[in-house]
């Protein structure tokens, strides 16, 4: 294997553990969003309900709690489109980096094929100049 091919297939194998970190990444973020939106929901319900939902203060926490929830949210998503964007261009240069490592192998099986038959070419020639060499010396003795 040549020094190309080893160096695509490990930039490749890079590019595939890139992927997959995005890919948990991306899985992080909507476990993240969902304790987010569990949170949101929390706050709703006590504010829907029972005595404290009338006292100011308890408005007034769980309304700045809202809003943190709500700019975490944003944040978050705004991230996670970052490294969604991130993931497809990694997809692109996978598929880029697999059409270049098929070339390199198609060139690698040509030149592998052409030495092998060079090396048929010489065994046979090498193998015709010898018996070419010993059948005229053959022919003079018997005569």
């Amino acid at each position: 294997m040549s020094d190309r091919l080893r160096h695509i297939n490990r930039i490749l194998k890079l590019q595939r553990q890139l992927h997959q970190l995005s890919e948990c990444t991306l899985v992080s973020f909507d476990w993240e969003n969902k304790q987010l939106m569990d949170s949101q929901e929390r706050v709703f319900v006590s504010l829907s309900g029972g005595e404290l939902a009338l006292h100011d203060r308890f408005i007034r926490n769980a309304s700045r709690r809202l809003k943190t929830i709500a700019s975490e949210q944003s944040k978050l998503m705004e991230t996670r489109q970052r490294v969604e964007a991130g993931l497809q261009r990694q997809e692109r240069m996978m598929e880029v980096t697999k059409r270049q490592l098929g070339r390199v192998e198609k060139d690698e099986r040509a030149v592998e094929e052409k030495r092998q038959l060079a090396l048929v070419i010489d065994s046979s020639l090498t193998q015709r100049e010898a018996s070419l060499a010993q059948g005229p010396a053959a022919s003079v003795k018997r005569k």
